[in-house]
């Protein structure tokens, strides 16, 4: 395996070496007693089947996991307010409910992991993106992106750090942490001055690359997806 795959692969949440430690009730939409608590929703206009679209192309891109012809979704139980927001998405998209399960790793980790229920569009999207069992990021999966969709796949994988002078802060540095060769990056750096507008910048990490992006351009970035972005992943786009 090439160390690009091996670093995606240290992105799984570790889901190859977990044990089910207990099903989670599931999340009813009357707000019953789950254990959890249920988060204000952002109006996401689901009813779209553009926005239905743009928004699981973001989940896929981002942390969302191929199992066979659908997906699931895991992060850490310190995440449990944003996963239950993708939860409650997904149960609009599907308009069915979607089960959780709480995990532990055999490290101690405890993870929440979320099975959406089949439906033709998501299919259709995971054969879109896994190409001969790959996952492969196209133009063409890219174009079904939203604003929306981008801003989960930012609040998956984006991360940003400050640089300092003299112990004073004096620029932004944001990164989409995508972790995948040179050719498909230059895909996502097209799609995104073409479409929307902004300008990435290649990075280096080993023998993979991810995106970069500067001050000027990060902020106006931070702009367009705040909107779109959940109470506990603000801190993400936090530049004060």
């Amino acid at each position: 395996m090439s160390e690009c795959g091996q670093i995606q692969g240290s992105l799984s949440l570790l889901k190859d070496k977990v044990i089910l430690s207990q099903a989670l009730p599931s999340f009813g939409r009357e707000g019953a007693e789950t254990g959890f608590k249920e988060k204000s929703k952002i109006d996401y206009h689901v009813l779209s089947k553009v926005e239905q679209r743009g928004i699981l192309a973001g989940m896929l891109l981002g942390d969302g996991k191929r199992s066979e012809k659908n997906f699931f979704i895991q992060h850490s139980s310190k995440q449990e307010d944003y996963l239950f927001f993708k939860k409650n998405l997904l149960e609009q998209i599907t308009g069915k409910p979607v089960n959780a399960r709480q995990w532990n790793t055999n490290e101690g980790y405890s993870l929440i992991r979320i099975d959406p229920k089949l439906i033709p569009m998501t299919r259709v999207l995971v054969k879109k993106l896994y190409k001969a069992g790959t996952k492969t990021i196209t133009r063409k999966f890219l174009n079904l992106l939203t604003p929306h969709g981008i801003a989960i796949w930012f609040m998956d994988n984006g991360s940003k750090s400050f640089k300092k002078k003299n112990s004073k802060i004096h620029a932004l540095e944001i990164t989409l942490n995508t972790y995948i060769s040179k050719e498909e990056n230059e895909v996502i750096i097209s799609y995104f001055s073409e479409v929307w507008g902004f300008k990435w910048g290649l990075n280096k990490s080993r023998d993979c690359y991810r995106l970069r992006m500067g001050t000027q351009e990060g902020k106006r970035f931070f702009s367009f997806i705040s909107p779109y972005i959940q109470d506990s992943m603000l801190y993400k786009i936090k530049i004060s």
